[in-house]
């Protein structure tokens, strides 16, 4: 199966504090064709620390560039979830970051706002993501609801219990994530 990269070339300038960010554009990858893994890298190590472990697989991500330089990431996987003793098909939300030079200058929520509109129009349900506390009420200001206080991963073979609150958006009129409500939201494998 031959994999396609789709560009999106967002020239509207990103409005931050007041000011224009020119010579900004969106990038779409899709199935990691084309992934620029050394810029992933460099972002995720600058906004969240961590180490050279390559960046998770992801059915698409969402790259903001400013010139040539990565300053944003969005990525999902397409999964299942087992939640209340019911299959779920959602997007699971990750690596979210944005680079700690821009942050807080409302970046992070226009690129969540581009990711919510594509998948939008895609024809899952929902989207679900495992974020610290601290960043709660971020993703509350970008439509997300608690649907639990702490999240399930495999990692390693072994079931982990990550202390950090699951948030579900989405996608549907009719669709209540309150139905995801779970003592702990089992996410499944952890890369």
């Amino acid at each position: 199966m031959v994999m396609h990269t789709r560009r999106m070339d967002k020239t509207s300038n990103i409005k931050t504090s007041g000011k224009l960010l020119p010579e900004s554009r969106i990038e779409r990858i899709s199935d990691d064709v084309g992934l620029p893994e050394k810029e992933i890298l460099s972002l995720l190590k600058a906004a969240m620390g961590g180490d050279d472990t390559p960046p998770w697989p992801a059915n698409q991500r969402w790259l903001l560039w400013h010139s040539a330089e990565l300053i944003g990431h969005v990525s999902v996987q397409r999964r299942w979830f087992v939640v209340n003793r019911r299959y779920w098909e959602g997007w699971h939300v990750g690596g979210v970051c944005i680079h700690p030079r821009v942050q807080r200058e409302g970046i992070g929520s226009y690129l969540m706002e581009q990711v919510h509109a594509e998948l939008f129009s895609q024809e899952l349900r929902f989207a679900v993501l495992n974020c610290g506390r601290h960043l709660v009420r971020f993703y509350e200001g970008v439509g997300y609801t608690r649907v639990s206080d702490r999240a399930l991963y495999i990692r390693n073979g072994k079931l982990a219990i990550d202390e950090d609150p699951a948030m579900a958006i989405s996608f549907r009129k009719g669709f209540d994530v309150t139905v995801l409500r779970c003592d702990t939201f089992p996410f499944g494998f952890d890369f």
